[in-house]
């Protein structure tokens, strides 16, 4: 499996591997399959196929000490405990996102959860597979700046919207 390729691959040129979030978005199963069904395969025969209906999350660390931010980043950064509770569990359990735009989308809210776990306000993340832009538009809901790379112009045009809309709507800017 890729994210075991991916671990050891991380392992091996110098990173700790930490336990990883296993998302069930057994939810998103309308949107990935063509049909109504949702069986892949002979109903009640042997040798169905087994749905793909999860995604690791995977954390690397570089080995090392952890920084230490601001008083002011903290204080900004507090995560409350019934968050920390549901967040910091292995599995979840986030309804997908369509696959009409983007092949491989994932919800603002798996994105927002992500950004407010791992980094404080003012911090810059970076996303390599920009897309539509949730990772960015999650961290701008939340205080952090971002660099977001994206080959795709059709994908990168589309996150240029999703921010207009949002800067008419919202506390973003």
């Amino acid at each position: 499996p890729l994210h075991a390729s991916i671990q050891e691959h991380c392992r091996k040129i110098g990173f700790d591997n930490l336990a990883p979030i296993i998302w069930y978005k057994i939810a998103n199963a309308c949107f990935e399959s063509s049909s109504r069904g949702s069986f892949l395969g002979k109903p009640y025969e042997p040798n169905g196929i087994v749905k793909n209906d999860i995604e690791y999350i995977l954390f690397q660390r570089k080995a090392g000490g952890y920084r230490k931010p601001s008083p002011e980043a903290r204080l900004l950064s507090i995560i409350s405990e019934g968050n920390q509770k549901e967040w910091f569990r292995q599995i979840w359990d986030i309804k997908g996102a369509s696959t009409r735009e983007h092949p491989a989308p994932y919800p603002l809210e798996l994105a927002e959860r992500l950004v407010r776990m791992f980094s404080f306000a003012g911090d810059t993340i970076l996303d390599p597979f920009g897309g539509t832009g949730t990772t960015s538009l999650a961290a701008a809901r939340w205080g952090r700046n971002s660099i977001s790379i994206e080959i795709e112009e059709k994908y990168y045009l589309m996150e240029v919207e999703r921010f207009a809309h949002q800067a008419n709507q919202s506390r973003l800017f």
